[in-house]
């Protein structure tokens, strides 16, 4: 076992990094010597991680250009080695490199797109269950309200952009050239996937935003409202929360009502 775990280091090495020497553990065949066929294994290892990256990171590639596309590629891959089974996790650490790392950092709204195209991939893949209606919101007792929990589907995700990185997106998605990277006030954006199993999302107003982490937190519906006091008057908040919860049942982000204490 300590032979085949060096063994798979050795070669591990010199996929990522073109270190160690392993030729004389692979045997020539009739038609390839070993350093041709390592040479072709090597380089399909490197282009289906690119490919990875490609796929999950459509519309950052057109951001990028091709170049700062392939140098960005070139510096995760070497920096961030897979470690997965599966390549949808490669690029989890993206974002991160791209706030981090020269040339990429002096331009924040680079990692804030690869951020929310890794957003986009958790929406899809999240795990499906069953989601509350309209209905059954209908057949609870006012007295239920106050202590009245909402679970949310695993798809919702919460982003808070501080650059116009999901305009950018958006404009490079229709075809069109972005606006240059601009700051902006927080630009806060619900993410969720449909009953129709689409990706969905949509720009949040502060309360909205605000209620949904708290819901996320576990607040109940009374813990809702009385946050919303804090921003409106007291005799507007029963019907704008009232409201707020009928759009969240329509899109379909939540999963369970549950009655607490």
């Amino acid at each position: 076992m300590t032979q085949l775990i060096e063994l798979q280091k050795r070669f591990m090495a010199y996929l990522t990094e073109g270190q160690g020497s392993i030729n004389n553990l692979v045997l020539d065949d009739d038609k390839l010597g070993a350093d041709t066929r390592l040479g072709i294994y090597r380089n399909a290892y490197r282009l289906r991680l690119r490919e990875a990256i490609d796929n999950d990171h459509e519309i950052l590639g057109l951001y990028l250009g091709d170049d700062l596309f392939e140098e960005m590629v070139a510096g995760y891959t070497q920096q961030h080695p897979s470690h997965y089974r599966s390549l949808r996790q490669f690029a989890n650490q993206l974002p991160t490199y791209l706030a981090t790392t020269e040339p990429f950092k002096n331009h924040p709204i680079i990692a804030e797109i690869a951020a929310f195209e890794r957003l986009l991939l958790d929406v899809f893949d999240a795990p499906e269950v069953p989601r509350s209606t309209l209905t059954e919101l209908q057949q609870l007792a006012p007295e239920q309200w106050p202590n009245m929990q909402l679970r949310l589907h695993p798809s919702v995700q919460l982003f808070n952009a501080r650059w116009n990185s999901v305009e950018s997106w958006q404009q490079l998605r229709a075809e069109q050239a972005p606006e240059p990277a601009t700051e902006q006030p927080d630009s806060l954006w619900l993410m969720w996937r449909s009953i129709e199993r689409l990706s969905e999302f949509r720009s949040c107003e502060p309360l909205e935003w605000n209620s949904l982490q708290l819901a996320l937190r576990g607040g109940n519906f009374a813990d809702l409202c009385e946050q919303a006091a804090t921003v409106m008057p007291e005799q507007q908040v029963g019907e704008v929360m009232a409201g707020q919860l009928q759009e969240w049942l329509s899109i379909g982000i939540v999963s369970q009502i549950v009655i607490g204490v």
